[in-house]
């Protein structure tokens, strides 16, 4: 199983572009997956300096209802795609961030309406919870509180019968590829805390090895006591290989890649890694 970089928030490789979003291509015998597609057509761009055709993918999985892990998609809207797309149904609500600064919410929804998506619009799947793909593939939502220490984000809500409420992130959902030698699990923000979307696998799967953890961890702005919790988590749970993308932040990225060493790895749009 070969995953490939799509979109992440940096790049270094000449040809590659990067921009705030999350698209990760998971290049697997039993069909290819697309999980996200970042904000805009980078995805598309760094997929084609890849020689990587999107008319191949056999999965499109949306992690949460965010522009800059969905918004790509409607750069697909001519392609002639298979391909089934499958979110929460919640991905669709409203959704909104606040700035602080200028005391005003900002859209950072889904941009496009499905609808719209003239020869994708029949390939929604629209989810409510878990769901079993086939043998190998799980999709996880409905995350559950399984610590003390991580809190959902502030800031974010939703609007529901034109009112807005602090988002649940019900939405958010997580990837996991059962395979001989492991879990390799797939996270776009973990928005209700890495360590419980962690718990909460290794609860449905009783205890399984996780080999691979590809996620976007958003660690920016947490205090250092949670971010040295869930490190101390992260090396308790014995994760062979963690690649934290996007939204981690750099200061955590690299405070992980100094505890953790060898088993965490850096990645940048336009990297391929095998698994």
């Amino acid at each position: 199983m070969k995953i490939h970089i799509l979109t992440d928030d940096k790049a270094k490789k000449r040809g590659f572009l990067a921009e705030h979003g999350m698209s990760i291509l998971i290049e697997r015998e039993n069909g290819n997956i697309l999980f996200d597609t970042g904000q805009s057509n980078v995805f598309q761009n760094n997929a084609v300096v890849k020689n990587i055709a999107m008319e191949d993918i056999k999965y499109i999985i949306l992690s949460h209802g965010h522009y800059d892990h969905c918004g790509g998609l409607e750069y697909l809207k001519d392609v002639d795609l298979k391909a089934m797309i499958y979110l929460q149904k919640a991905a669709f609500d409203e959704k909104y961030a606040l700035e602080k600064e200028k005391l005003t919410s900002r859209n950072v929804g889904i941009p496009w309406k499905k609808e719209e998506l003239s020869n994708l619009k029949d390939n929604f799947v629209l989810l409510d919870g878990d769901y079993k793909l086939d043998d190998q593939i799980t999709i996880l939502s409905n995350i559950k509180q399984m610590n003390d220490f991580e809190e959902k984000p502030n800031g974010f809500y939703k609007k529901l019968s034109n009112e807005l409420i602090i988002d649940d992130f019900s939405d958010e959902q997580i990837l996991i590829i059962d395979t001989p030698d492991g879990l390799v699990v797939f996270s776009g923000c973990s928005h209700l805390g890495i360590i419980n979307c962690l718990s909460y696998i290794d609860k449905i799967f009783h205890g399984k090895k996780i080999t691979a953890l590809f996620a976007g961890m958003h660690l920016e702005n947490v205090s250092v006591d949670r971010l040295n919790k869930a490190i101390d988590s992260l090396e308790q749970m014995k994760i062979e290989n963690v690649f934290p993308l996007h939204c981690t932040g750099i200061m955590a990225i690299g405070e992980m890649k100094k505890r953790l060493k060898e088993k965490c790895s850096i990645l940048y749009s336009g990297d391929t890694i095998e698994i």
